[in-house]
């Protein structure tokens, strides 16, 4: 099981890519959504808030967000790491995505940000 402060560390370099690299930036212009991430196992819960380019985290739980993803903690760090791959673990109901298909794509250029690590 990872823990609060790992899930939290992996979630801020994604909102420090929006502010080191204008590029990444450049593709969330126009980009305001909330997302939730929640992980049971420990029973924890991230927001991160997409607003004019720039992202930041709040550690707390909201009502109707645009996206969410449910998942266990180990799970989800097993895919920021590279052991565990995303797609197979979707296929097998270990990640519990809502929200719209295109946004949720458009967070995998932070997943690809992970993989230069």
């Amino acid at each position: 099981m990872a823990s609060k402060e790992q899930m939290f560390k992996h979630l801020k370099k994604w909102t420090d890519l929006l502010e080191k690299d204008p590029e990444v930036a450049d593709e969330f212009e126009d980009f305001n959504k909330t997302f939730l991430f929640e992980f049971p196992d420990i029973n924890y819960s991230v927001v991160m808030i997409f607003e004019n380019k720039k992202a930041r985290l709040e550690e707390h739980k909201i009502d109707n967000p645009d996206m969410s993803l449910t998942v266990n903690s180990d799970i989800f760090y097993g895919i920021l790491t590279g052991e565990i791959d995303p797609m197979e673990s979707f296929m097998e109901g270990e990640l519990q995505p809502k929200g719209s298909p295109a946004d949720l794509q458009r967070l995998e250029i932070f997943m690809d940000y992970e993989d230069e690590e």
